[in-house]
């Protein structure tokens, strides 16, 4: 399957659309039969005047005058159904592909490596699967039933028109190429719009998630007027490019509409002249003039399809380039159901992939199962990114990375990061149960008793049964009903639960008071018994028992010993200690 850029052409994202509306082909037939039916009606109606006003009006036998009613009326009911059958169809295969789609991106979503949501803003990810999926549907299946069911309609009139009068028919002939390069210019120009359109709305979308996440600072910082000015500032540009594609398109549609009239008038004056020489009869310029008008109708709507398809196919190249996207590499085969905890850096260095300088270089560092590593270093040393090698949410770029003899490289991801449970700064909770937040993902299936002695083991139980509905209680966006100890209690619970034999503590206090960290800290000390465990802090009262401290500075391990032999080297620790300690 070929890749999408912004290159493509046309051509070449509807040939990438099109399977995902062929997989359901029998709807997609029935669709169009429906269609094509319904596109009949017109021409049939025009070819109805002729005998209307021929027969009825002038002609002595009655027969067909009594007839004409039914057939027309059978006429509009064929046309109701086959209508109804399109559009419900046409909404069904829509939605499919609308939910194919999200399935798809999310699932892509799922395996980005984490260097993906560093380069791309969360609120342009969520443009894409939310609003330019639907966009998609536009150019990938409504517009082509439209196009169809127009398209049709004008070949169904045109040949109607030849039959009637193919001299008065040359006349709608010219006018076509006309309109065909009045699209075609309009659709160059809308483009540009749509895509400076959709630049303008993920700004927008990322400004607004900025506004509702960071209230607080904006409130104390004053920064309310800043703020929507700059959300203005985006939400004034997207009504620009929305003015400009609706201009743009309305003086397409009056110039084709104008090239239409000026057909009509043609005709009107040429079929006069036949009319009067006895070549055209009063049934025949009624059933032209009526077929002609008709035509009208579903060229203009031709017309007005630019602005959507160039939506559509602006979207979809921003929903392929999401879905062609690089995802994490997954070419180990190692598998074990519970590694002893045994790690080892030989070496290894890492480096973003936008960035000339090195982020972590030659780290050696050995871990014996069981032992409790503490890591320390000013902001920027690298704490964060060393531990994030280990599950594998960052690659190393260099050396080696072994857990219990094994690279990381050689680990099945899914078995390497089911020997993990981490614990973050912001651990986060989901708008749920207590009970499901605990028993979250490969948990899921845990039972209540379960449940509730992890709770208990991280010293969550007393505080979650004294909540209304105890386990099932919801926790809000990002568990805002529970105090910041609270929230870390439950996601040691979580790492109670997962007992795996390996735990990352990522300045898992740092957002706490000093009764709070003590707590949870307490609760550390219980949860790292007998698991190889890592701890990134920038409270040193939190590694005082550790078996190991690694200093880092500028990406390296500058010095590492216990709390007291790096107190006795006088060095970097010992001024870190000092500084917060004041000794």
């Amino acid at each position: 399957m070929s890749h999408i850029s912004s290159e493509s052409t046309d051509f070449q994202v509807y040939k990438r659309l099109l399977p995902y509306t062929l997989r359901y082909w029998k709807v997609l037939l029935l669709s169009l039969f429906a269609l094509m039916v319904a596109a009949a009606t017109e021409p049939m109606f025009a070819r109805v005047i002729k005998p209307l006003i021929d027969d009825n009006f002038n002609a002595q036998d009655r027969t067909m005058a009594r007839w004409l009613p039914v057939l027309i009326l059978l006429i509009f009911v064929l046309r109701a159904v086959a209508t109804y059958v399109n559009d419900t169809s046409s909404a069904w295969l829509s939605g499919r592909v609308v939910y194919d789609l999200r399935q798809q991106m999310l699932e892509r979503i799922m395996q980005f490596p984490s260097r993906y949501f560093h380069e791309n803003p969360a609120a342009r990810l969520s443009t894409s699967v939310l609003n330019n999926v639907n966009a998609v549907t536009e150019a990938g299946f409504n517009i082509i039933t439209v196009a169809i069911k127009d398209g049709i309609t004008v070949l169904g009139l045109l040949g109607l028109l030849l039959y009637t009068n193919w001299r008065l028919t040359l006349i709608c002939l010219i006018i076509l190429p006309l309109v065909g390069l009045g699209l075609r210019l309009a659709a160059k120009r809308i483009a540009v719009y749509v895509r400076q359109w959709q630049q303008s709305s993920g700004d927008l979308m990322q400004t607004l998630t900025e506004i509702i996440s960071a209230h607080r600072a904006i409130k104390i910082y004053g920064a309310q007027q800043a703020e929507t000015r700059t959300f203005l500032s985006n939400s004034n540009l997207i009504r620009q490019m929305a003015l400009k594609v609706t201009s743009t398109s309305s003086i397409n549609s009056g110039v084709v509409q104008f090239f239409m009239a000026a057909a009509v008038a043609m005709v009107v004056y040429f079929a006069g002249r036949l009319a009067s020489k006895g070549q055209m009869t009063a049934g025949d310029f009624a059933s032209f003039m009526t077929a002609m008008l008709m035509l009208m109708s579903p060229i203009k709507r031709l017309t007005a399809l630019n602005q959507s398809l160039q939506k559509g196919l602006v979207a979809a190249r921003d929903v392929f380039h999401v879905i062609d996207s690089d995802v994490e590499k997954d070419m180990g085969t190692f598998v074990l159901a519970r590694a002893r905890g045994q790690v080892d850096f030989l070496k290894v260095g890492f480096t973003y992939s936008d960035s000339a300088s090195n982020v972590l270089q030659n780290i050696n560092l050995s871990v014996r199962p069981g032992m409790t590593v503490g890591i320390v270093g000013e902001s920027g040393s690298g704490k964060s990114t060393l531990i994030s090698l280990l599950p594998r949410l960052f690659e190393k770029t260099v050396g080696q990375l072994l857990i219990d003899g094994v690279d990381v490289s050689q680990w099945r991801l899914s078995s390497l990061r089911q020997q993990m449970a981490i614990v973050t700064q912001d651990s986060h909770l989901f708008n749920d149960t207590v009970f499901n937040n605990i028993a979250y993902g490969e948990m899921a299936g845990a039972s209540i008793d379960q449940v509730r002695q992890a709770a208990k083991m991280a010293n969550a139980l007393e505080f979650i049964e004294q909540l209304p509905q105890g386990f099932e209680t919801l926790l809000g966006d990002s568990g805002i009903r529970l105090s910041g100890g609270q929230r870390q209690r439950i996601s040691i619970a979580r790492a109670f639960l997962k007992d795996a034999p390996i735990l990352i503590f990522d300045e898992a206090t740092s957002a706490l008071d000093n009764v709070a960290e003590r707590e949870v800290q307490r609760d550390m000390e219980i949860l790292s018994r007998g698991r190889t465990t890592f701890i990134v802090a920038h409270r040193l009262s939190t590694l005082i028992h550790a078996d190991l401290i690694v200093v880092l500075h500028r990406g390296g391990i500058v010095e590492s010993g216990s709390h007291m032999q790096l107190l006795d080297l006088g060095r970097y620790y010992a001024r870190l200690y000092s500084s917060q300690f004041g000794q």
